[in-house]
């Protein structure tokens, strides 16, 4: 982040020195500036709902007839979570006020009849500032996605996020997409955080690898290679391998790859369907399959997407472990459910005093 980029707001009820502060700071480089001239105004323009990110702010002490505008600043942004930092100007300069100021997070506190160019003195507090936020501006959101990991998941997962001021303030499903979502908002994005909740390894990746005990291959959903025909009951060994990813420590199922790695794609599992078929009638038709099969409350912890590979669709189903247990039941005429774990790269059925110890332990 340079002077160019960075963006300030400065507040300041004083017409005559505010057209001064203005024109100095444009001698200096800075372009992106927002002003106010009360601390309502201020807070309505600054509203974290707007999600209009500030990176500096720049306040006079006494803004008013209540004498308190910088330090309303102060409180404020605290308790909004905002990631500016707050720069004080004063013209009735004092050290309890000054000690008030830095209490309450200020980043710095200038004197404007202090002896010497003070706009010298703010161009240089800026110029630190923009050292500091280029290196710690997203530890605030950084923590905060840490201590709101888990719900985040359970509202996010699959998806990529852009946190501000401790706030998620767009989503998308790939960080490309993301990134032009907050070019069009015109959105800086040196104190805006992009997370990805999950850990979405590309599919040309995983079929390089071996199955193991987070990854397994099917070479297709419900197309039967031997015979060349649809084999409906081919389903369960994809919803065991799922089940099992849910009960144990997640993992990548790929469908349309055979154990070694080879690519045989979707082309025939899309040939079961009646209609004109397509990779969403496929993913829908796996999710209703799921849901019918292992239960719907266990879809938000899978996600699910298709990608085309040397000519041929590969479907990649991603699972993260469920906080409950998940059974499978094989036959929906049937009321028998089974019980399914990952013990290495194999997908093994459990007795129910195993599953009970197991869940237990776990």
């Amino acid at each position: 982040m340079s002077k160019a980029d960075v963006h300030i707001f400065a507040i300041e009820d004083s017409p005559r020195y505010l057209e001064e502060l203005l024109e100095w700071l444009r001698d200096f480089g800075y372009s992106n500036i927002l002003t106010a001239t009360t601390a309502p105004e201020a807070q309505e323009k600054l509203d974290p709902a707007k999600h209009r990110v500030c990176d500096v702010i720049i306040a006079d002490m006494r803004l008013g007839k209540d004498d308190s505008g910088g330090f309303a600043i102060l409180d404020w942004v605290k308790a909004q979570n905002l990631s500016a930092v707050v720069i004080i100007l004063t013209a009735n300069a004092t050290v309890p006020d000054c000690r008030r100021a830095f209490r309450s997070g200020a980043w710095d506190y200038i004197a404007k009849d202090a002896p010497g160019n003070n706009f010298e003195d703010l161009d240089q507090s800026i110029e630190a500032a923009i050292a500091y936020l280029n290196r710690w501006g997203s530890q605030p959101n950084q923590q905060w996605f840490s201590e709101h990991q888990t719900e985040l998941e359970n509202q996010y997962w699959g998806q990529w996020l852009a946190i501000a001021n401790q706030t998620v303030i767009e989503t998308a499903d790939t960080q490309q997409e993301l990134e032009q979502r907050l070019e069009e908002r015109k959105l800086r994005r040196f104190t805006v955080t992009l997370k990805q909740i999950g850990d979405f390894r590309p599919i040309k990746n995983l079929i390089q690898e071996s199955e193991r005990e987070d990854l397994e291959f099917k070479s297709s959903f419900q197309w039967d290679v031997r015979e060349n025909k649809q084999n409906k009951d081919l389903c369960i060994a994809v919803l065991k391998t799922i089940a099992a990813f849910l009960n144990t420590k997640g993992g990548t199922l790929l469908i349309g790859v055979e154990d070694d790695g080879t690519l045989c794609g979707l082309a025939s599992d899309l040939s079961c369907f009646s209609t004109t078929p397509t990779l969403d009638q496929f993913e829908r038709h796996l999710r209703q399959t799921i849901s019918n099969a292992i239960g719907a409350k266990f879809l938000p912890y899978l996600f699910i997407r298709c990608e085309n590979l040397d000519g041929k669709d590969i479907c990649a189903v991603y699972v993260r472990p469920a906080p409950m247990p998940a059974f499978l039941k094989a036959k929906p005429s049937h009321s028998d459910v089974t019980f399914f774990i990952r013990p290495g790269n194999e997908t093994k059925a459990l007795t129910i005093p195993e599953c009970y110890d197991y869940w237990s332990q776990k």
